[in-house]
């Protein structure tokens, strides 16, 4: 259910990357002793009316498949969010990395959309109903970078100050 005075939200996650200069799996790495990937699923649940898992099956949350196809990168994993948000009925989605500490009042900060957190790139409060443009931009170009999508879809660049970036195990305390 929607928050009083505005559309319903969708919360999604991108979480199907490989960890590699990690070295194991990032999202299940230990922050004040619970996953990174369930600090960000309690952050985006404060702000979302639901949440959606982009590349992994995790805490019983739905996961929703790339889209158009497999193996997009980050895209298709937020496409397949848009395409989830709008066949629900969701107006937008909040979308953060699975490894981002700190997006707890992300919406507020990047609404309307669309939008995305300055330098974080992968933070963003995009419209459902931008989804067939990015299937489209998929199906054309392939993989593309989030700046790419973010300069097709005219997103605005906004401060978002706090967040944590956890790259490397050294990042954790």
């Amino acid at each position: 259910m929607a928050a009083a005075g505005r559309p319903a939200r969708l919360g999604a996650i991108l979480a199907g990357g490989a960890s590699r200069r990690f070295g194991s799996d990032k999202a299940l790495a230990l922050h004040e002793g619970k996953p990174l990937i369930a600090h960000v699923a309690d952050a985006l649940l404060g702000q979302c009316d639901a949440l959606v898992l982009c590349g992994r099956d995790w805490g019983g949350h739905v996961q929703v498949a790339d889209r158009p196809a497999a193996g997009l990168g980050p895209m298709g994993g937020l496409c397949g969010a848009l395409a989830h948000a709008a066949a629900h009925g969701f107006a937008d989605v909040l979308v953060a990395p699975c490894d981002l500490l700190g997006v707890e009042t992300a919406a507020g900060l990047l609404a309307p959309g669309p939008a995305v957190a300055e330098g974080q790139w992968l933070l963003g409060l995009w419209p459902a109903a931008l989804a067939p443009r990015l299937e489209a931009l998929l199906r054309r170009e392939g993989a593309v970078s989030a700046r790419r999508w973010i300069a097709e879809a005219g997103a605005r660049a906004r401060p978002v100050h706090g967040l944590r970036n956890i790259n490397a195990p050294t990042d954790l305390p």
